[in-house]
């Protein structure tokens, strides 16, 4: 039987969108990304799931946190019977808006900032125990002129990955982002080491 979670709604919609790691990503909420710069609520727990669902990553922001500060991520594998298995926990470098984690566990992926998309913390890589692997801003990931042509902006956010794909590999040992305008970005899993293709 598969194991049940007790999630909020905001969970529920991250487990939802993100379970599909192998096939590709339904970007963010369509109330997500109609959200304006000025009304973003207070950041909420949220749990990804891997794409076989054995493996989740939890994220809690600060108690009270509106836009700022850093959540407390955790790791767990289930077994069959639903018993939890914590891997790691640690704090976060910032409250990420996405995530994707492997099948094995190993690797973390996270996504832009509470708020704040596409500045500082837009991809952040975690390894085993928790490990930082990469930490890029929006400006490692893309050139000012692609940035300036072809990525929205508000008064606090960039949305850059708005109607992107983003799956691992087969192997799930790279990362795999294909962006509105047909630009991929390829990022290792176990280096942080970038490719790309326009």
């Amino acid at each position: 039987m598969r194991p049940s979670f007790a999630v909020d709604v905001w969970s529920s919609i991250a487990l939802n969108a993100l379970s599909r790691t192998r096939t590709g990503y339904n970007p963010a909420p369509k109330e997500m990304t109609q959200l304006s710069a000025d009304s973003w609520p207070g950041a909420r727990p949220q749990a990804f799931a891997s794409a076989n669902e054995t493996c989740l990553f939890r994220t809690r922001p600060p108690q009270l946190a509106n836009w700022s500060g850093r959540a407390q991520g955790t790791v767990v594998t289930l077994s069959a019977g639903g018993t939890e298995t914590v891997m790691w926990s640690r704090e976060l470098v910032n409250i990420p808006v996405r995530a994707f984690i492997t099948d094995d566990a190993k690797h973390v992926v996270t996504f832009d900032t509470w708020a704040k998309l596409g500045y500082e913390h837009a991809l952040v890589i975690y390894g085993e125990q928790g490990s930082v692997v990469a930490d890029y801003n929006l400006e490692a990931l893309l050139s000012a002129d692609e940035i300036a042509r072809s990525v929205g902006r508000t008064a606090t956010t960039r949305p850059w990955l708005q109607d992107a794909i983003i799956a691992f590999d087969a192997n799930q040992t790279t990362i795999v982002m294909t962006l509105q305008w047909g630009k991929v970005i390829r990022v290792a899993l176990s280096t942080g080491k970038i490719g790309t293709a326009s």
